[in-house]
């Protein structure tokens, strides 16, 4: 006596398919160290020291919950300056705006050239214009071209500083060497910045 298995519909063979590939997409994930993990889920576009053995993500497609678990874990483990700027990053975008800018200190004081330049903004925000520009002097020292713009309208306007026009220039040429890279790139900043520096919008990344 033949017996016919009655076919499987569409919509459980989808089923099947989406969980065989959430547990392979887990799989994958648990082969990572969690600073790998945290490298993978929270690393920026700016970034040059980020790990790029993953591609960037944009600040608005972070996954915070596995970006914080994991980068909050590998800082635990004494992580890298790189780790902490990424923590700061994801810390900022679930809205912990006090521990984010802590530890983008963190990172800062660590020598983490894009953490140096985003925390200068925040500084330059609540005042500080003078730590600002030791921050971004710091930060074009070690060839960001996001802060040799930086620096180069804080001697230009004046901003925790004298006017320097030759100085402006040479930092603003500095910065236009890379500006392709940066306009491609704008609305991954971190803002709004303080307006008589900058005058203009930028997001953390």
């Amino acid at each position: 006596m033949n017996r016919t298995i009655p076919n499987m519909s569409v919509a459980s063979a989808f089923v099947v398919a989406a969980a065989v590939f959430i547990m392979a997409a887990a799989a994958r994930a648990s082969d990572l160290h969690v600073s790998e993990l945290c490298d993978k889920e929270a690393g920026s576009e700016l970034d040059r020291e980020r790990n790029m053995s993953f591609p960037p993500v944009a600040t608005e497609d972070i996954r915070i919950g596995i970006a914080l678990s994991a980068c909050r874990e590998a800082y635990n483990q004494q992580g890298s300056p790189r780790i902490q700027f990424q923590l700061a990053r994801v810390l900022d975008r679930a809205g912990e705006k006090l521990k984010s800018l802590n530890i983008l200190g963190e990172a800062a004081e660590n020598g983490h050239a894009l953490a140096m330049v985003t925390y200068g903004i925040r500084l330059a925000e609540r005042g500080d214009q003078e730590a600002a520009l030791e921050l971004y002097g710091r930060a074009a020292a070690a060839g960001s071209s996001l802060a040799a713009y930086h620096l180069g309208i804080a001697y230009r306007e004046g901003i925790g500083t004298t006017v320097n026009e030759a100085l402006a220039a040479q930092w603003l040429a500095e910065a236009g060497r890379g500006r392709q890279a940066l306009s491609e790139h704008r609305t991954e900043l971190v803002g709004p910045v303080h307006a008589a520096a900058l005058a203009r919008n930028e997001r953390f990344n």
